[in-house]
Order: structure tokens, then sequence, then C-alpha cells
């Protein structure tokens, strides 16, 4: 099991060397997955039911109230809004990854997801059908299934060349005997996910990046502890190096 309070000290660390705030290409994450959950809350009609579950009592503005879409305008939105926080999903990760490795990751890292949309799209839609389908059998094998392929996408955005399969089976090569131990990880960070609902969401700007970077750090240690996609970080590159554009690998 690896030392979780070590590796929580180094992600902070990395968190705050990052040459371009990590806070900020959070906050910017932030805004527009928000922008995108609004948008089909709103063409959906559940932008009332859904600030009444988070404030009940409050009478909601007329505003909010949405006119009757067609069903296919909902369904349309749906996808769309799926795709896209995908491919965010996926930015986020490359952005970390570079700042792991010392890289100046700009805020248009964000984006960089579209350049992979495809495997994204493949490993989002083959991975949750996966736990959906062992959820519906038992809730115990879909957990189990969640944490297998938990570094997919960590793979794919590490390699864009690698194949969504090879990423899948490299994760589950990754995690292995490793599961109970992401379990717990996850677990402790209940508490910093509460704060960040009592505070309407806002602590989340400091939270996901120390997150995100304390995952990052469970794969490279799990990547040095199978031989599964280990990659040697490169020496210090100095202040003044740049994200060079290239694949992370």
């Amino acid at each position: 099991m690896l030392n979780r309070v070590q590796v929580k000290l180094e992600a902070k660390e990395v968190v705050r060397s990052a040459r371009s705030s990590a806070y900020l290409v959070t906050l910017i994450y932030l805004l527009l997955v928000n922008l995108l959950t609004a948008i089909q809350l709103y063409v959906s009609n559940d932008v009332v039911n859904y600030i009444q579950h988070i404030m009940p009592g409050v009478r909601v503005p007329s505003i909010f109230v949405a006119p009757e879409f067609p069903r296919l305008v909902v369904m349309f939105v749906t996808v769309m809004v799926w795709l896209l926080t995908t491919v965010l999903g996926g930015g986020i990760v490359i952005y970390h990854l570079g700042v792991r490795r010392g890289y100046e990751m700009s805020c248009s890292t964000l984006f960089d997801g579209f350049s992979m949309v495809g495997k994204l799209v493949v490993a989002g839609l083959l991975v949750s059908s996966l736990v959906t389908l062992g959820t519906g059998l038992l809730v115990i094998p879909g957990i189990i299934l969640s944490y297998m392929y938990r570094f997919t996408v960590y793979n794919l955005c590490e390699v864009p060349e690698m194949g969504v399969i090879n990423a899948m089976r490299m994760s589950r090569l990754q995690t292995s005997g490793h599961k109970l131990d992401l379990f717990v990880l996850d677990l402790s960070f209940v508490g910093w996910l509460l704060l960040c609902g009592l505070t309407m969401g806002i602590l989340s700007i400091w939270v996901t990046p120390y997150m995100e970077q304390t995952y990052i750090g469970y794969f490279e240690a799990y990547k040095r502890a199978s031989g599964i996609g280990y990659i040697p970080q490169e020496p210090s590159r100095g202040p003044d190096a740049q994200d060079p554009g290239a694949p992370l690998y």
C-alpha cells in the first residue's frame, strides 16, 4: 500500500509549482462543465427540480422554467453535453500529466482532448457500459470494474497513439491488487467533497487539482510497480521549459 500522506503532500507541491495556475485552469474547466450541465438541465426542463433539490423551499423564478422541447432535441443536447464533458475531462488529465512532468501547460490545454475525441468517446462508452452492466448484475462487480479501468483515460492521454482496448488492458494490469487502495484513497477525499458541496462548489477550484495530482501520483506509482506503461521522468528542464506540444510519452 502506498504512503497516502506522502503522495498527497507531493500532489500539493506539484500544484503549487505549476507555472500556469492550476487553479485558473480548474476554474475555467468547472465553469465550462457547469455551463454545459445547466444547458442540459434547461433543455430537459429539470432546472426547477435541480434548484429545489439543492435549495429546498426556495421559490424558483419563472425564467428558469423552460419551454417543452421536442424529445429529439433533448436527446441531441444530452449526447452533445456528454461528448463535450468527456473531451474536457481528457483535457484536464492532459494538463495535469504535463504539469507533473514540469511542462508549462497553458489554459488552452483543456481543449487538447479534441485531437483524440474519438478515442476518449469510445473509452468512455466502453468503460461506462461495463460498469453499468456490472452494477446491474450486482453492485460490487460494478464498483470493481470502475476501479479496474480507472486509468484508461490516463493511459490514452499519456500516449495518444495507443488503442482504447490496449489502454483498458494496461489499466487492468496497473490496478491489479490495488483496487482497495484506490477505494481507501477515494474515501479520504469525502470530507473535502462535502466541504465543496457546502460552499456551492467554490472550494472545488482548490480541491480538484489537488485530487487530480494525487490520482496521477498513484498512477505513476502503479506503473512503476507493475512495469506496465512506466515512463521515466525527464530531468528538470529549467524555468524556461515550455510545453513541446508533443504527446506525453
